[in-house]
């Protein structure tokens, strides 16, 4: 055995005599966790019981612990031992089951196969039971075997015969096995020897173990342990789990048969095993497991099923729906998840999913109808699929229509808190206060009333009464008389109806009519009064629920029983619903109201017209649904204006849009009535006949969904029963039939299947948001109804009550012939991956700048101030190559070779570059001349014939470059936008590969500079690209910042040592085939400044923040579930719980913003031609607009500025200020700045004391604990280093696993691993690999495609090694997930090399800005204290490990910085009242460093910038003076007398004066 086993043997005590049985022994693994070990020894053969038993004891006894797990792996079965081993389970087992015993010696090995022979059906049930129990102790021991159970023909014989011949017998027989049997059991192991076992074949469905032929039980029934259960179904989701030990995995499978889900279980060691199981137990996977069910502690001690076999099995139910019908339907109204907390029609804003649309495509329907709730952020995806299967089908005919729409909130434009007014005087009027009870709510449906009650109100007193019961002539429904108190023995002898209403009217006379929610009211007297010819209700009416609505606003809850509480007016809610005490309340109410109309000055009823102001009719005008669908591009743009105003303009609590606005908008736009809660539906209760009529008119064609869909409202008791519903169905198809409009059937879709409907009632119990409940989740609603995607038969059946012909009218014929008036729409854009350039504005803001000239001159100017005039051709042929590519170039080269055949090199490149310079400064008309001219004369066959036409297109091709590719308003904005942040005072700085481009760096937008290393000359000019002989200085130096110090040839002076060595194709391609993406990184003190100067640059309407779409995540629909389940009380496993999360999870929850991004939309476009747009979250009080639409889906068609925060030009803004130094001139290739990447001496510490390997902490880019180990694994000595170690550690899978291996295995230097994108293409094209294929490959490696497209990756694999690129480094590039640009680590790490800097020379500095703009959580009180406090108290934190808070890990973040600083010398003095900051660390002296008082705990910025300002007023007499003035609570001055910050003052002002 191996030393380590001995060792490990001698230490647990393990008795020596069996120290012979470990033969080439060796420890694979030993690992304690907690209460639980494992142990993994490879041996030669098996141990014997007793050994293994010795040993097992022996590790129990030493470790104290009672769970351990004992494996024996071998290289060959011993199979005496295994005889043995057998025997000793049986025996346990027995203790159990005692028929086992008949078991002991019938283990056999015959065909290649381990068998245990039953006599018969029952023995064989019996055993297999306890076959994985006994799997399992073997297989511990090292006896890795399937044992199968088999029926043995010869053995029921034998037993036949003697039960035949001992009919007496009534004990169980129990065979003995002869000694000859066992001789022939032993005989069958030693045929097959001492061979490693070899597993059996399996057919093509068994994915583990054997067939299994049991029959499934239901996943429900499953409700405690048993030893062998059967169940199928699908799978939903895998999780993998490897121990720490890595002794095995586990991979748990979640399975659901829809009845219910489990969580299965199965356990492998091998590695290729485990990866056939992951491929085959996907999910969506169907299979059929068998094993045992136990309670698992791991799974929070629930029913969990260890996998003993798996099959394949076919799938048992398909989510795929069938519409044979020969004509089709077409749905005209369907949710998405995109409906905010409704929909769940499922839709993967990551993915690009929808299965709405998917689904309809695959159905084989026309088309189908997106309608969104309160947007349209479905188009998108929606659009894309559709246009995707469009594209393969030629016949325009026969192309899917996507049908563009959202469901709205219409509000009236006249708010009836008055209905016929008059001019009678508010004061001294009589009114007729009076309330109804009714038998239902549908005034024009059959309903009547059964009470009415009233007063008459004078000058706030009651001066008559009117009550009066009547008889219906029916039953009054059982829930009226609940809630009324009102039965039929009640109002038998009552009179009808119509008498009463006449003794009503009489009493009433002219008096005003005054109500809650009078509509109601009104609507049961008006239509009495048309049943019984009664004249026209033209009565003066007030409804105190409109007025409750006006003048209380502040208040959410304006019901009857709120307002009595409110007025306090004395209120019994026992006796609420009777008219007679509604309406003595009502009237008391409206009393106190007319006390406040009064006080402001309303003098008659009229005058009540002008209570709502114009611009607020918004927010009290009655609401209801309705659907829009665009008919054309002029329909989506004002679809799109529509959604933008009840998201911004008409926003109050929900999106809506005023009747006179649509009105105006309707253009292209078909509009429907909508659901139960629209116009058509609410209005054909009361109404009908030619009010109905003019309500129906308004709409181009009205919904009716299937009586199903209305099932709530009979719960809420809006319908008595199904009967009524169907009724009012039939009278709205009526109306709509009779008025000459189209009725169509919709189904108003919010999940796809009818199973699916459990998912959306966990999501309508949610809160909406703003607070409240949906609609659907109220007390009375106990079931809600299905709105799922129904086919075309179901739907028909659905109206089959209407009769077959008007049935098929309303659900095939007119759906289509909606259809049929709606156009293929392009929803967005085909920009051909280009967006818009916007104009860019002068600074007058009137006119617009030549973006290409001013571009060409700022370009010019500079270089030419750094290299020179002329400019080294060098320069001359990047600017131009930038600008426009090399076509300028190849113009002139090709002119001057054909002119002068002769010319020398030093004449040719004077000419040319001459040439190409006079060109672009004359601007880009000048340059489209001199190309035209050009292609003209090149012009061939090939090129077809030649018109103006096909020549623009040839100039346009030939092109390229940032003018030529019409990107210079990009590089124009940003320029713009730099220069007023550093005209604030701040730097910015430059992300992604923007740096790779000299014009940027030459217009100022970002400090990199993107050539080779050089020298220039900040004196006299010169620039120096080449050592003494000739060479590139970049063939050595990858950073010019590296280059020895070097005097400049023509005036002596020190150079600039200059160049981080770029490509420009890394930036814009070869061909300006790239988007360019220009990010900055501004001051976050700045960048609020930064966004609002676009609206400067653009105009306020014309940018918008870049909306992005907040869903609901996994764990969030998890805790929904749970939550539901609760209210519900039902018991449900975490599996299902899991299952039922998952269709929740994408739910649409809120909108947000982009951090940094603004669209701009050119002001030559509208946003309407684009996106609606709308506030972030719904919050009126943002000074932002978004985009409606995620702005991922707009992004090549408009242009996204990243305006970024960042903190590194904050803490640099801030060191300048503190130091008055030029943090521009701080030298890049300071030594002792350098040396704190590999040493801590420069900074006068050791490692020891300030507990690092490097002296980076606080460093931007090298202070965190994962780039303190790089960087003390690389120890970078150059700039180029450093800028390699950026790039590494911002890239995923470049380091670990990748970069790291490749150093450590000597395989490449450090330096010569892929660092940054830029690495790829440069080394693919050193080596032979044509630019634009190196290109292609950096951009597909970049992106982590190479896991994602192992087809196109094999490709790039076989060009870089038919170029012969070294085996590792196309390895290196397949393992990347994605790769940082050179020139982003180079800003990088150029700003903290600046900080850097600092930290050596003027650390005070350093810290004090560092602790202002980096630190997130800080322990004020123990840095005070000093280094051995700070110390002691990241020692505390550090041994908590993972238990630490975050909290605590962010002030474990600052104390190691603050170690180091104490550690050099630094102090942190006691907080001062009259001297330290709100929340700026504020600098003593060169030691020393005040807190602010935002740093003591639980303070916060408010209360210290009240501090702060309070002082400036006037000194604080006392602790109470400080205490008021401040608003500083009682906690927080404890807190400040224990740190002594109030030492001194008095308690109490009145003290203080004497």
């Amino acid at each position: 055995m191996d030393t380590k086993l001995e060792s490990i043997l001698k230490k647990i005590n393990y008795k020596n005599d069996y120290f012979v049985e470990f033969i080439d022994a060796k420890v694979d693994r030993v690992n304690a966790n907690g209460s639980k070990l494992d142990i993994v020894i490879h041996n030669k053969t098996n141990l014997t019981t007793e050994a293994y038993n010795e040993l097992e004891k022996s590790f129990k006894d030493f470790f104290n612990i009672e769970e351990i797990y004992l494996y024996i792996i071998v290289d060959e079965i011993d199979n005496d031992k295994l005889l043995n081993e057998y025997k000793s389970i049986i025996g346990l087992l027995k203790k159990e089951k005692s028929l086992l015993e008949i078991f002991e010696d019938s283990l056999a090995f015959e065909e290649e196969k381990y068998l245990i022979k039953a006599a018969h059906e029952f023995e064989k049930a019996t055993i297999e039971k306890y076959i994985p129990r006994i799997t399992e102790y073997l297989e511990k021991r090292g006896f890795d075997i399937d044992i199968d159970v088999v029926l043995s023909l010869e053995e029921r014989e034998n037993i036949k015969n003697t039960i035949n011949n001992d009919l007496e017998v009534k004990a169980p027989v129990v065979k003995e096995i002869k000694h000859e049997e066992k001789i022939s059991l032993k005989n069958n192991f030693t045929n097959f020897g001492k061979q490693k076992y070899e597993k059996k074949e399996v057919n093509e469905d068994t994915i583990k173990g054997r067939v299994i032929k049991d029959d499934a039980v239901s996943i429900k029934t499953i409700v405690g342990e048993e030893e062998s259960v059967t169940i199928e179904g699908e799978v939903f989701g895998t999780e993998e789990f490897e121990p720490s030990s890595k002794a095995f995995k586990i991979l748990t499978i979640k399975l659901t048969d829809y009845s219910d889900s489990i969580y299965c279980k199965i356990f492998s060691r091998d590695e290729e095993e485990f990866a056939s199981l992951k491929k085959n137990c996907k999910t969506g996977a169907w299979l059929k497991i068998r094993g045992s069910t136990k309670l698992d502690k791991y799974a929070g001690n629930e029913i969990v099923l260890n996998i003993r076999d798996i099959n394949k099995i076919p799938p048992k139910r398909t989510k795929k729906i069938v519409d044979d019908a020969p004509v089709k339907r077409v749905e005209l109204h369907a949710h998405t998840m995109m409906s905010q907390m409704d929909g769940v029609t499922k839709l993967d804003l990551g993915k690009h999913t929808c299965e709405l649309v998917s689904n309809a495509i695959e159905a084989g329907y026309r088309g189908v109808a997106i309608t969104d709730h309160n947007g349209c952020q479905a188009f998108p995806i929606s659009y894309q699929l559709i246009r995707a299967h469009n594209k393969k089908i030629e016949n325009v005919k026969d192309h899917f229509k996507g049908l563009y729409g959202t469901e709205l909130t219409l509000v009236d434009d006249t708010v009836y808190v008055v209905v016929r007014p008059n001019d009678l005087p508010l004061e001294g009027t009589t009114y007729v206060v009076f309330d109804t009870e009714t038998t239902g709510f549908n005034a024009a449906g059959g309903d009547q009333m059964i009470e009415i009650g009233a007063v008459k109100l004078k000058d706030g007193e009651i001066i008559d009464r009117f009550d009066e019961l009547i008889n219906p002539g029916y039953h009054i429904p059982d829930h009226i008389s609940e809630l009324t108190c009102i039965t039929d023995d009640m109002v038998k002898d009552s009179d009808t109806e119509e008498e009463v209403t006449k003794r009503f009217l009489s009493w009433v006379g002219a008096c005003p009519l005054v109500a809650h929610n009078a509509k109601f009211d009104i609507s049961f007297v008006s239509m009495a009064m048309k049943k019984y010819n009664l004249g026209e209700f033209n009565y003066t009416v007030l409804d105190t629920l409109e007025l409750s609505h006006i003048l209380d606003q502040a208040y959410a809850r304006h019901s009857l029983s709120a307002l009595v509480k409110r007025y306090n007016v004395p209120w019994e809610e026992d006796a609420h619903h009777r008219a007679d005490y509604d309406a003595e309340g009502t009237a008391y109410v409206f009393a106190k109201m007319l006390q406040k109309l009064i006080a402001q000055n309303y003098d008659t009823i009229r005058d009540l017209e002008r209570l709502i102001p114009k611009d607020e009719i918004h927010k009290f005008g009655r609401t209801y649904h309705f659907n829009a669908i665009a008919m054309n591009k002029t329909g989506l743009k004002n679809l799109f204006k529509i959604i933008s105003l009840a998201n911004t303009v008409y926003l109050y609590k929900t999106p809506r849009i005023l009747r006179s606005k649509l009105e105006e908008l309707r253009e292209g736009l078909l509009i429907g009535s909508g659901c139960y809660e629209s116009e058509v539906f609410i209005q054909s209760r009361s109404k009908e006949g030619e009010e109905l009529t003019n309500v129906i008119n308004f709409y181009d064609y009205v919904e009716v969904q299937p009586p199903e869909v209305y099932g709530h409202l009979i719960q809420t008791s809006d319908f008595k029963n199904e009967y009524e519903v169907q009724a009012h169905i039939s009278k709205i198809v009526r109306a709509t039939k009779d008025a000459g409009k189209i009725i169509v059937a919709t189904g108003d879709v919010h999940h796809f299947y009818r199973e699916d409907k459990i998912f959306r009632e966990i999501i309508v119990n949610q809160k909406v948001s703003g607070g409240g409940r949906h609609p659907l989740a109220k007390r009375d609603i106990t079931s809600i109804p299905s709105q799922h995607f129904r086919t075309t038969n179901e739907m028909l059946k659905d109206f089959e009550f209407l009769g077959k012909d008007l049935a098929y009218e309303i659900v095939v014929t007119n759906t289509n012939k909606v259809l049929d008036m709606v156009d293929e729409i392009e929803v967005i854009i085909d920009t051909k991956g280009i967006p818009f350039s916007p104009r860019v504005k002068s600074d007058d803001g009137a006119s617009y700048l030549d973006c290409p000239r001013v571009v060409a001159d700022l370009v010019y100017s500079k270089a030419a101030s750094w290299y020179g005039n002329p400019l080294p051709y060098n320069i001359e042929e990047r600017i131009a190559k930038e600008l426009y590519g090399d076509i300028v170039y190849k113009c002139f080269s090709d002119k001057v070779s054909e002119e002068d055949k002769d010319i020398s090199k030093e004449e040719f490149d004077k000419k040319v570059f001459g040439m190409v310079h006079d060109a672009i400064i004359a601007g880009f008309d000048n340059v489209k001349k001199i190309l035209r001219e050009y292609l003209k004369s090149k012009w061939t066959e090939e090129d077809g014939e030649l018109n103006d036409d096909s020549l623009n297109k040839k100039v346009k091709k030939e092109l390229g470059g940032i003018i030529g590719g019409g990107f210079d308003p990009i590089y124009l904005i940003a320029q713009r936008l730099v220069k007023h942040s550093n005209d604030d005072g701040y730097l910015v700085g430059s992300r992604g590969s923007v740096g790779s481009s000299f014009v940027a760096t030459m217009m100022g937008i970002t400090e990199v500079n993107p050539l080779p290393a050089h020298y220039r000359c900040l004196n006299c000019q010169t620039s120096i690209f080449n050592d003494d002989n000739g060479n590139p200085l970049g063939s050595e130096y990858s950073s010019g910042f590296d280059l020895p110090d070097k005097k400049c040839p023509k005036c002596g002076s020190l150079m600039y040592k200059d160049g981080q060595d770029m490509p420009f194709a890394t930036f814009l391609g070869f061909n300006a085939d790239k988007v360019p993406d220009i990010d900055l990184n501004f001051s976050d003190l700045n960048q609020a400044s930064a966004h609002e100067y676009t609206k400067v640059l653009f105009g306020v309407d014309n940018v918008y923040r870049a909306g992005t779409i907040g869903t609901v995540a996994d764990k969030t629909a998890f805790g929904y579930v749970k939550g539901y389940c609760e209210d519900k009380n039902v018991m449900m496993r975490t599996a299902e719980v899991e299952r039922l999360a998952a269709g929740c999870t994408g739910v649409k929850r809120t909108t947000g913003q982009h951090p940094g991004g603004i669209v701009v939309v050119p002001d030559y476009m509208d946003v309407s031609d684009f996106t609606p747009f709308q506030f972030p979250a719904d919050d009126p009080t943002s000074p932002w607009r978004t985009t409606h639409f995620d702005y991922h889906s707009i992004e090549e068609d408009l242009l996204k500025l990243d305006i970024l925060g960042h903190s590194d030009p904050t803490q640099l803004r801030m060191i300048q200020d503190l130091t008055k130094t030029d943090i521009l001139k701080v030298p890049m290739d300071d030594k002792d700045t350098m040396s704190i990447f590999t040493s801590t001496k420069a900074l006068g510490v050791t490692n020891e004391q300030i507990m690092c390997p490097t002296g980076t902490l606080g460093i931007p880019e090298f202070g965190t604990p994962f780039t303190i180990s790089m960087v003390s694994e690389t120890k970078p000595t150059t700039f180029a280093e450093l800028i390699k170690i950026s790039g590494l550690s911002h890239g995923t899978d470049v380091w670990l696993g990748n970069a790291q291996e490749l150093i450590k295995n000597n395989i490449v230097p450090f330096k010569e691993v892929i660092g940054c994108r830029d690495d790829i293409m440069v080394y693919l094209m050193y080596h032979g690999v044509a630019p634009i294929k190196a290109f292609k490959i950096m951009e597909f490696v970049r992106k982590g495609r190479a896991s994602k497209d192992p087809e196109t990756w094999q490709t790039h694999r076989k060009t870089m090694e038919e170029a012969g690129i070294e085996p590792w480094f196309i390895d290196s590039c397949q393992k990347i997930k994605y790769m940082f640009p050179k020139a982003h680590a180079a800003a990088y790490v150029i700003s903290a090399f600046r900080i850097a800097w600092y930290k050596v020379h003027m650390p005070v500095y350093f810290y004090a800005s560092w602790l202002t703009s980096k630190a997130t959580d800080v322990d004020v009180e123990t840095m005070i204290k000093g280094y051995d406090a700070i110390k002691s108290k990241i020692e505390d934190i550090q041994l908590k490990g993972y238990e630490a808070t975050n909290k605590e890990q962010g002030i474990l973040e600052s104390l190691k910085v603050c170690l180091e600083a104490t550690a050099r010398g630094i102090k942190f003095v006691p907080i001062e009242l009259d001297k330290s900051n709100a929340t700026v660390w504020n600098v003593k002296d060169e030691t020393s460093i005040y807190p602010p008082f935002a740093s003591i705990d639980g303070l916060g910025d408010t209360v210290a910038n009240n501090i702060v300002n309070e002082r400036q007023k006037q000194n604080f007499l006392s602790i109470e003076d400080l205490q008021n003035r401040c608003k500083i609570s009682a906690t927080l001055i404890d807190k400040m007398k224990s740190m002594k910050i109030l030492d001194g003052m008095d308690e109490s002002s009145q003290l203080s004066l004497f």
